[in-house]
């Protein structure tokens, strides 16, 4: 039985099951039992933009029930995890199919609940940081995270801290609740995300930050620029239309980061593949250098939980990640 998830014209969010049989997988397919998934912000946009409704839940970690014929990376009964694509149904099912090229083999010691908190965030985060900033180990500078209590906030703050040694972190919060939170997975230093911005950050860093990465960037594009230092950077992870012009003055340069456009099985672009990323998560997350992000758990997948899980989600303003358990 697959969930269905459709936000109706006034946004009314209904979720209602549909039979599926198992999934039978071709080519580099794996059938995976699911034993958790992740909910994100991007659930929310698919439901709302097919008037069919979508199966919702990229983020999953399971077991390996099935193979394709030329499936060879997992054997069957491996714990695996991934984020998925976006011509695939997600995650919302007791079995889904992905393929292999997508997957990591979930890390040593974690459970399903703590691991499925991980995938999309953390691709994201390796992608801003590491493909588009083109940090290094060895790499100095500051770093304002904009919106450091949420999924990708936390997952930015978690790899430039395990990745980047020489790099302080500045992240913006609103709340105790969220301040306490970046600072938990390792920011140096909190601003007042409901405040301007710049008068903060040069306190701490005078010059002006070497880069900024923002999941909150429509209306502030001005202040991000007045944090930022001469030929520095901005990473936006979240949606446009946003106009960069106040960054000409800095000769400061904008970066997209969409995490889908290199969910690509045979993907052999700039950057790095999906699988290598989540590799390097789980070999972080099995040292100790990473902590789960998930903060909300619900139990045993159903339309009810389904349904409160992306209420929670779309209400915005909450820390860590929300996670359901499978069926």
């Amino acid at each position: 039985m697959a969930l269905i998830a459709r936000i109706v014209p006034g946004g009314h969010l209904t979720v209602v099951p549909r039979e599926r049989p198992v999934p039978v997988p071709t080519g580099h397919d794996l059938v995976v039992r699911v034993d958790a998934m992740g909910l994100n912000p991007v659930d929310l946009k698919r439901a709302a933009a097919e008037p069919a409704g979508v199966v919702p839940g990229f983020d999953a970690t399971g077991q390996v029930v099935g193979r394709g014929p030329n499936a060879g990376s997992f054997d069957l009964g491996d714990r695996v995890f991934y984020a998925g694509t976006l011509d695939r149904d997600g995650a919302a099912q007791p079995h889904h199919l992905v393929d292999e090229r997508l997957c990591g083999r979930a890390p040593r010691g974690w459970s399903a609940v703590d691991t499925a908190g991980l995938p999309l965030t953390m691709i994201t985060a390796w992608e801003a940081l590491h493909d588009q900033l083109r940090w290094e180990s060895s790499t100095r500078g500051t770093l304002l995270m904009v919106g450091g209590a949420g999924g990708v906030g936390t997952a930015v703050i978690q790899l430039a801290r395990a990745t980047l040694p020489h790099v302080r972190v500045i992240a913006t919060a609103a709340r105790r609740e969220s301040s306490a939170w970046a600072r938990r997975f390792g920011a140096h230093d909190i601003v007042d995300h409901a405040s301007a911005l710049a008068p903060q950050v040069r306190r701490i860093a005078p010059k002006g930050v070497d880069a900024v990465i923002s999941t909150a960037s429509r209306g502030r594009v001005d202040d991000l620029a007045a944090c930022l230092a001469p030929f520095g950077h901005v990473v936006g992870v979240d949606r446009g239309p946003i106009d960069v012009t106040p960054l000409k003055p800095l000769s400061g340069t904008w970066h997209w980061v969409f995490m889908f456009t290199k969910a690509v099985p045979d993907w052999n672009g700039p950057g790095t593949p999906h699988a290598e990323i989540l590799a390097r998560v789980a070999a972080l997350a099995e040292t100790g250098a990473l902590r789960s992000p998930t903060r909300h758990v619900y139990p045993r997948l159903s339309p009810d939980t389904l349904a409160a899980a992306l209420t929670r989600v779309g209400a915005g303003h909450g820390v860590g990640k929300t996670v359901i358990r499978g069926s």
